[in-house]
């Protein structure tokens, strides 16, 4: 299926208790070309009590659809993992 929107990248900080009161960072591909909308789907899906959700870039449809997602797919980008065009 051809991706029909564009996405986000959006980084997750989440400050944890047990974690001796550090932040922790995650990124996430996102599958929707609204900011708002984007920013409730990984808020909704981290269900963190106490976070940041900013939206750090734009991903064109082309793109999401290389990386196999589509619409409304978030994806957990790993620590050192490439987002680039020579993914």
């Amino acid at each position: 299926m051809q991706q029909k929107t564009d996405g986000r990248v959006i980084r997750l900080l989440s400050k944890h208790l047990a974690a001796e009161d550090r932040v922790v960072e995650q990124w996430f591909l996102v599958a929707i070309g609204d900011d708002e909308k984007a920013r409730e789907m990984i808020s909704r899906t981290a269900k963190s009590g106490n976070e940041i959700v900013e939206v750090i870039g734009n991903i064109p449809a082309s793109r999401l659809a290389s990386w196999g997602l589509t619409d409304g797919d978030i994806r957990v980008v790993l620590p050192g993992e490439p987002i680039t065009e020579t993914q």
